[in-house]
C-alpha cells in the first residue's frame, strides 16, 4: 500500500485561535519512472527520487551489466556457450571450462555412475583402436567419437557415449554434448584444481576424490575401451560390458 505524503500550507484565519491546513498529495515517484532500488542499480550512476530517497533510476535495472569475456580454464559456462566477467542475469549456468585450445566445457552435473561403455564385441566402424600408450594421439575428438558409437549403437541413453549424447542441459541440441577421449579426460585431469573451483562457485558437483574412474570414448578394441582415473590419471583398459563397472560418464561440450 502506498503511503500518503501530503504538502500543507498554512493559512491563517481571522480568528486567531484557529488555523486551516491546505494540504495536497506530492507526485508519486513511480509516476516519474524512480522505480528501482539500490539493489537493482548497483554499480551505476542513479537519480533519487527527490520526495522519497529510497526510489532510483537508472539506465540499466537488474543490477551491473556483464559482459562476455574470453574463456579461460575454469570460466563458468552459460547456456549461451559463452563466459562473463560477472554472473549474467537471465542465462543458466551449465559447465565450467576446461580447455582453451579445443574449446571444452564439463557439464556441472556429477554425470552417470556405473553405467557400461556399451556394445561388447563390436568394434565400432570408424574408431581407431588405441592403447593406454598412445591414446593422447589416438582417438583424440570425443565428439566424433561420440557420434561414430551412437550411429553404431543407437541414441539410447543406456550406455556412455548415448548417455552424453542425449543430454540436452542449458537447451542445447541434442548431440551437443559428448562423451570426451581419453586425451581430453586428460586435460581436465591435468586442470582438475582449477576447474574443480570453477564448479564450486557455479554450484555444480565437483569430481569425487576416491575411485574416480571416468569412461573415455576412445575405444581399444571390440571388447574394451580406455578408461582414466580423474583422481590419479592414470589410463587403463575395461570391459565395454563390466557387469560391476564404477566408470563414470561425465559430458563435455564445445563452445
Amino acid at each position: 500500500m502506498k503511503k500518503l505524503i501530503l504538502s500543507c500550507s498554512l493559512l491563517a484565519l481571522t480568528a486567531p485561535a484557529y488555523a486551516a491546513l491546505d494540504c495536497a498529495p506530492l507526485p508519486d515517484c513511480e509516476d516519474f519512472g524512480y522505480v528501482y532500488t539500490a539493489d537493482d542499480c548497483d554499480g551505476q550512476s542513479t537519480l533519487k527520487c527527490p520526495f522519497d530517497q529510497t526510489k532510483l533510476y537508472c539506465t540499466e535495472p537488474g543490477g551491473k551489466p556483464s559482459f562476455s569475456v574470453t574463456c579461460k580454464v575454469g570460466s563458468i559456462l552459460y547456456n549461451d556457450l559463452k563466459c562473463y566477467d560477472e554472473k549474467p542475469s537471465g542465462k543458466t549456468a551449465i559447465g565450467v571450462v576446461f580447455d582453451t585450445y579445443k574449446k571444452l566445457a564439463v557439464s556441472l552435473d556429477g554425470g552417470k555412475k556405473g553405467i557400461q561403455w556399451g556394445g561388447f564385441g563390436t568394434d565400432i566402424s570408424g574408431l581407431d583402436n588405441c592403447t593406454t600408450s598412445n591414446f593422447s594421439t589416438c582417438g583424440t575428438d570425443g565428439k566424433d567419437n561420440t557420434q561414430k558409437i551412437v550411429s553404431k549403437l543407437g541414441a539410447g541413453s543406456d550406455y556412455a557415449a548415448g548417455y552424453c549424447y542425449n543430454k540436452t542441459n542449458g537447451g542445447q541440441a541434442k548431440g551437443s554434448w559428448f562423451l570426451p577421449s581419453g586425451s581430453e579426460l586428460k586435460t581436465l585431469y591435468n586442470n582438475r584444481t582449477t576447474v574443480h573451483a570453477g564448479i564450486t562457485a557455479a554450484g555444480g558437483t565437483k569430481i569425487p576424490t576416491s575411485n574416480a574412474w571416468y569412461w573415455s570414448s576412445t575405444e581399444s578394441s571390440s571388447g574394451n575401451a580406455l578408461d582414466l582415473s580423474l583422481t590419479g590419471g592414470t589410463v587403463s583398459y575395461n570391459l565395454k560390458n563390466s557387469s560391476n563397472s564404477i566408470d563414470y560418464a561425465r559430458c563435455a561440450v564445445k563452445y
